[in-house]
């Protein structure tokens, strides 16, 4: 009977050993917390207490009986005793917990704050090919455009680009990031980011070229005062992505393997029926991004704006009011390329107005309205200019694949005479042009000096894959005026000889697959044409333009 009873001590305290072993496993993430683990370890000591006990009445009833304990007993005794004694200490770790968390001794695995972090990171890869007047990210001799010289009443001279010029590269970026909710009132978050191209960077079997270099660096680094006074007001400070509706005016330039934040401080209010906000942002410390420092210690360029959005004033809608004020100090910048002479100090305010939505009880409708109005002093010369862009869908909800069809038409003012002491062309102030395609996947037209038809279909033949092609016809809205890319630089200028009766500029056609092959892994694809029209022909040079790419994006 002994024997017997030894064997079930043996295995109750084996029962608990196995529960203790598979606590940690039972609470990894997603489970209970470790208060929890705590109270059921706390029960398993009073368990083994009990058998502690029972071992007991059985040495002392050893001292009573005729019959000494053989080998086998013994050594099943003992093997009790080192159990119970392996979990007492390990009951003892667990109870001096909170000892060893204000102790600072037991790091993050008793750390309250570690529960409030979250850690993630991506990896962007894209492959693209590109010819024409498509260049590569950075790389201005691409394709080598040299626009011909054209004398009034004479004919063209010079070198035209070539559409045999063309190249492909390989894009990547690489993002990491901390985020912090360190308590009610207080949130810090950190990303860093790697961005490169292929080969541009030395390794152990190729060279460096000159001037390359890790380009590894604080992509976001900013801290949020939240819910200040116990009121919805969020004050952020330091480096930060800001996006305003579709990114035509203000956005975080997502496409390129840089990506675009905004140094400075800025104040947030959020209720469930308006948002506000205001910022004051540093671009550009004494032209030094610019390579145009003027020597005299104030070259800076600086953008203050403000935004109040209505979020139930008309019905299935959002109401957005903008005012944004680019402020470049620098004196020794160009006015433009196109306007003649004149010195910087460009001070440009800027009012706009954006609704968003659908139609009340007729959800498969949506729509977009954005206009802006610009005055100010562009150097020397007086800025007014302004611009347009709307675009309306329908889904057909009930069929498959639930199409939707579109059409988008986006204008922007252009000068119509460079020496009035006028400067009429839009700015497009700090844009992510390439965001819906907005004006072209090909990015090859800003929103200045320009008029944008488009029509588009979009399909989605499977919850996990869309297809969507894209026409652009584009024209200039002053044949006076130049031709500006999606980074707002101006690909080519009228001549001083000039055409009449030449505002045809291009045509466009994008075709757009996305793939999302598993929840953190998505694969996105395109292919673009830009046609030359009498505008480019002229002015320019007389080819076609082709571009494609496929980009996986994995996330963690």
């Amino acid at each position: 009977m002994r024997n017997k009873f030894l064997k079930t001590c043996f295995s109750g305290v084996a029962a608990a050993v196995f529960c203790f072993a598979a606590a940690p496993f039972a609470h990894g993430a997603g489970s209970s917390s470790l208060e929890d683990m705590e109270r059921e370890l706390n029960a398993l000591r009073a368990s083994v207490s009990n058998l502690t006990e029972q071992i007991e009445t059985v040495r002392g009833g050893q001292a009573v009986s005729s019959a000494p304990l053989g080998e086998s007993e013994k050594g099943e005794l003992e093997a009790l005793r080192s159990e119970v004694n392996f979990l007492k200490g390990e009951f003892q770790t667990a109870a001096q917990a909170e000892e060893l968390k204000a102790e600072d001794i037991a790091g993050n695995v008793y750390s309250e704050f570690a529960k409030k972090v979250t850690l993630g990171g991506s990896i962007r890869t894209r492959a693209e090919y590109a010819n024409g007047y498509y260049s590569f990210p950075g790389d201005v001799t691409l394709p080598g455009f040299n626009p011909p010289t054209i004398p009034v009443g004479g004919a063209a001279t010079g070198t035209r680009p070539k559409s045999s010029i063309d190249d492909d590269y390989v894009l990547n970026q690489t993002r990491l990031w901390a985020d912090a909710d360190v308590n009610e009132h207080l949130r810090i978050f950190i990303q860093l980011q790697d961005s490169r191209a292929f080969g541009v960077e030395g390794t152990t079997v190729g060279f460096a070229t000159d001037g390359a270099n890790n380009r590894i660096d604080i992509h976001q680094g900013y801290f949020d005062l939240k819910n200040l006074f116990d009121l919805p007001l969020t004050v952020r400070v330091g480096r930060q992505e800001i996006i305003w509706g579709d990114h035509r005016v203000i956005g975080n330039l997502v496409w390129s393997n840089q990506g675009r934040v905004f140094d400075g401080g800025r104040v947030m209010w959020d209720t469930d029926a308006i948002h506000a906000e205001a910022f004051a942002m540093r671009v550009d410390e004494d032209g030094y991004l610019s390579y145009a420092v003027d020597g005299s210690g104030n070259s800076d360029e600086n953008v203050y704006a403000g935004m109040l959005s209505f979020k139930k004033l008309l019905p299935g809608a959002l109401i957005e009011l903008m005012y944004i004020q680019k402020n470049n100090q620098d004196e020794t910048a160009a006015v433009s390329a196109h306007t003649g002479a004149g010195k910087g100090n460009t001070i440009i305010h800027d009012f706009g107005v954006r609704i968003d939505g659908k139609l009340p009880n007729m959800d498969a409708v949506d729509y977009t309205l954005e206009s802006h109005g610009q005055t100010g002093d562009v150097g020397d010369l007086d800025h007014e200019a302004w611009a347009f862009a709307g675009r309306v869908g329908y889904t057909f909800k009930d069929v498959a694949w639930t199409p939707r069809i579109g059409f988008e038409y986006a204008f922007a003012s252009g000068d119509d005479d460079p020496t009035d002491g006028d400067h009429e062309t839009f700015d497009n102030l700090y844009p992510t042009n390439h965001m819906q395609g907005n004006y072209g996947f090909i990015d090859l037209v800003s929103w200045q000096n320009m008029h944008d038809f488009r029509p588009s279909l979009k399909v989605n033949p499977t919850d996990k894959l869309m297809m969507q092609v894209d026409y652009h016809y584009f024209l200039l809205a002053e044949e006076e005026d130049g031709w500006y890319n999606a980074a707002a630089g101006l690909v080519a200028a009228r001549p001083a000889g000039g055409y009449s009766n030449d505002d045809n500029l291009a045509q466009e056609v994008d075709f757009t697959v996305s793939y999302q092959l598993y929840k953190n892994v998505g694969i996105l694809a395109g292919y673009s044409w830009f046609g030359a029209e009498d505008w480019i022909e002229k002015n320019a040079g007389d080819f076609d333009t082709h571009w494609g790419y496929l980009q996986t994006t994995v996330t963690f």
